[in-house]
């Protein structure tokens, strides 16, 4: 037969007084006497109505085709298409270039693409000067990494070339190093150990790593990160040239302070120039936006303003030129600090490994093993603040990016920009936003760039000669600024308070410990210690979660609350009613089982049932089972029985399976409950038909009437609900009729809505 061990357990296990569990053994009776010829080796097992399912019907002629093994050319065909798809996986220009609409979207890729590249340009030589490299790096990383993302990547918005809290990262690696050169070449090398990390996460779809970067963590650090830009562009912008080379916070405050006599007045007042205008065509773009959004029609002059305002940083750049053009001295110097001589082309095939800083770097180790950490930082700080951009823009125009492929593509526009003089690339909010507003349609954006910014190097080096390092320091410095962060630190401090009472202390303190390490001790010591102190607060989490005692609030509907938070909660005498708020395995059964026994020690009265929900444990593992076989056995020496409520899924089968059932010597069950698929208000009724049963009244004890008309006053948190009544009158159940757990639960489930 196909399901007798079906039939037997629903007619002879606690359903058995049920009418519905006997409809269904009848099912299962009339459904085996179908199947029965055909499914003599099948058998199920059903612990509730819900699980059974009818055993599948036999095919024996229909079946044979399909259990006949396939032939070497379906074989091959199998493995090519797999094959074919895994590549376009990992290639996913070779699924949209042979579908691209050449009418339709060149014309928007090539103007966006132009747009953005010229932007790339000035951005890119700004994030240099971050970086403390040759200002020539910037524009290498807007050459070769787009063009490569653009072959892998799933994002036809993202903007790939350098980033400001990339080059943060860079410039605190590079900190120890004095020479300019060596600097520059080392930030090549570091190009290439972020990238390999990259590639190797994404093809191990270890994307997830970035979880662990809090938004607290990730605030306090780039607000750190920033007060040291800050810090950084004052020898710019003071034209101090002659500034020796600071290591930290500290110390290179200290070596501004001793070359401030070198100010050059005229450098610095065209800084301070040039950030007015910045800030000028920043109230340009929020005023020219809100009134697009508004309905037209709009003038014409509008959408040319929105987009200049949209390159204000291009345009401070052709400025600024001109006006170190136009004041240098008769034999050509000039009156300010300038970038000066920049290689023209294209930048070369030079693999990273092999310039000399590398060399140096791999022969002798100095740094060699920090580096490595410091790549692998800035791998995931890149990535999190592309994907974070790209991302943004998918929700928005209703596309998907796979997360794992970005870390891929990421990785590889590194790994191969580190062989033609590039830094770790990332993505940029606004360059991603901006591509969406010129009317970017797909990754062809990207390879326009390498045209555009190609071009620039090759035919238009020699202009940036006079380009001004105050009016960079500029451009730096106003972007910075909104980097700066400190709100989420205040709103943290008005919400530092019990994490129970809604508080946030402890990501107060991820801030904080990120800022403070970055600023002081650098960006890897302020991240790590940050990502160590979350992690850590995890394991506790895990390790510890949060065990409470609940009460019941009439007045909202008899919902169970914390009564610690709801002290009008209800309690009723010789029932504990708890719940666990989190996982139970092996690394929290020793503090559930201290706990537990803390809370019923400690509970006014005797405790003769304590009522467990178990809504909030989504595991069970073999040392919180033995664990609770533990606790279970003393408590039936001691009289104290157990009702577990909201058991799911694959905590409801092992509860069933370890103790819903007999031992080996026929002791009763350890959990003898009728199902463990019941609320919480059936488990507690279910307690106090029990207690009944042994004679006991149950009442309130010292319960007061919750009820509270809402038009009377005011309320404020659980506060507002308490009352001032006497309470429940006791209400003695009489158990003559009692004869199986069944009709307890029956009676439990009819008496749920009401108040006992």
């Amino acid at each position: 037969p196909a399901a007798p061990r079906a039939v037997g357990h629903i007619a002879s296990g606690p359903w058995s007084g049920c009418s519905e569990a006997r409809g269904v053994a009848r099912r299962v009776e009339d459904m085996n006497s179908i199947n029965a010829p055909n499914a003599k080796s099948e058998e199920r097992q059903v612990s509730r109505i819900g699980d059974w399912v009818a055993p599948a019907r036999a095919t024996d002629g229909y079946n044979k085709m399909n259990d006949s093994e396939p032939t070497s050319a379906e074989k091959r065909a199998e493995c090519f298409a797999y094959t074919k798809e895994y590549v376009v996986s990992r290639v996913p220009v070779l699924a949209w270039l042979p579908q691209y609409k050449w009418k339709q979207d060149f014309f928007y890729d090539f103007v966006g693409g132009a747009t953005i590249a010229l932007i790339c340009l000035v951005q890119t030589l700004a994030h240099a000067a971050i970086a403390t490299t040759d200002v020539i790096q910037g524009p290498y990383c807007a050459f070769v990494p787009p063009f490569v993302y653009a072959m892998l990547g799933t994002s036809p918005h993202a903007s790939i070339s350098s980033g400001a809290i990339a080059a943060i990262l860079i410039a605190d690696q590079l900190q120890y190093f004095h020479d300019i050169q060596e600097r520059t070449e080392l930030a090549c090398f570091l190009a290439l150990i972020s990238g390999v990390w990259l590639v190797i996460m994404g093809l191990c779809k270890a994307a997830y790593l970035v979880r662990f970067l809090s938004q607290s963590l990730i605030s306090g650090f780039v607000t750190g990160g920033s007060v040291l830009i800050l810090e950084g562009q004052v020898k710019n912008l003071f034209g101090l040239m002659e500034m020796r080379h600071g290591i930290g916070f500290i110390d290179t405050a200290m070596a501004t302070w001793d070359a401030l006599p070198q100010t050059n007045l005229v450098g610095l007042a065209l800084g301070l120039s040039m950030m007015g205008i910045l800030q000028l065509m920043m109230w340009l773009k929020k005023w020219t936006t809100a009134k697009l959004s508004k309905p037209g029609p709009h003038p014409k002059w509008l959408k040319p303003a929105k987009l200049a305002s949209e390159m204000k940083e291009l345009l401070l750049v052709a400025l600024s030129v001109m006006f170190a053009y136009l004041t240098r001295l008769e034999n050509g110097e000039t009156i300010i600090p300038v970038v000066g001589t920049i290689p023209p082309g294209l930048p070369p095939f030079r693999p990273s490994y092999n310039l000399p800083a590398a060399q140096s770097m791999l022969a002798t180790q100095y740094r060699l093993h920090e580096f490595i950490m410091g790549g692998f930082l800035v791998a995931l700080t890149s990535f999190l603040t592309t994907y974070a951009t790209s991302k943004k823009q998918a929700l928005q125009h209703g596309y998907q990016i796979d997360a794992s492929q970005e870390m891929f593509a990421l990785g590889m526009a590194g790994t191969c920009g580190s062989f033609f003089g590039s830094f770790p690339p990332s993505g940029s909010l606004s360059r991603t936003s901006l591509a969406a507003e010129v009317g970017v349609k797909t990754q062809m954006s990207g390879l326009m760039k390498i045209v555009v910014v190609g071009l620039s190097l090759t035919f238009f080096t020699p202009v940036l000669f006079y380009l001004p390092k105050a009016t960079l320091a500029a451009i730096i410095l106003r972007a910075t600024w909104q980097l700066l962060d400190f709100t989420t630190a205040w709103e943290l401090w008005l919400a530092f308070k019990s994490r129970k009472l809604g508080g946030m202390k402890r990501d107060f303190v991820v801030w904080w410990i990120s800022f403070f390490l970055t600023v002081f001790f650098g960006v890897l010591y302020g991240i790590g210690s940050a990502v160590l102190f979350s992690v850590l607060m995890l394991v506790r989490d895990a390790a510890m979660p949060r065990m409470v005692v609940l009460g019941q609030i009439e007045s909202l509907g008899n919902i169970w609350r914390d009564s610690e938070v709801w002290t009008e909660g209800r309690t009723f005498p010789g029932i504990l009613v708890a719940e666990f708020r989190g996982p139970l395995s092996f690394a929290s059964a020793d503090f559930f089982s201290q706990e537990l026994e803390r809370l019923r020690l400690t509970s006014k009265g005797k405790v003769e049932i304590v009522v467990l929900s178990f809504g909030s444990v989504h595991d069970l593992d073999k040392t919180a089972i033995e664990m609770l076989r533990e606790l279970l056995t003393v408590w039936r020496k001691f009289g104290v029985n157990c009702i577990i409520s909201d058991a799911k899924s694959r905590v409801r089968l092992l509860l069933e399976q370890y103790f819903a059932k007999p031992d080996k010597q026929g002791k009763a069950p350890l959990l003898d409950q009728p199902a463990f698929m019941i609320s919480l208000d059936d488990a507690v009724q279910l307690a106090k038909r029990m207690l009944a049963r042994r004679g006991r009244d149950i009442s309130c004890y010292h319960a007061r009437d919750d009820t509270h008309d809402v038009r009377t006053g005011p309320m404020k948190g659980s506060q507002g609900w308490r009352g001032s009544g006497t309470g429940l009158a006791s209400t003695k159940y009489s158990a003559k009729d009692d004869s199986s757990i069944a009709e307890a639960h029956q009676f439990a489930r009819a008496t749920s809505g009401g108040a006992v």
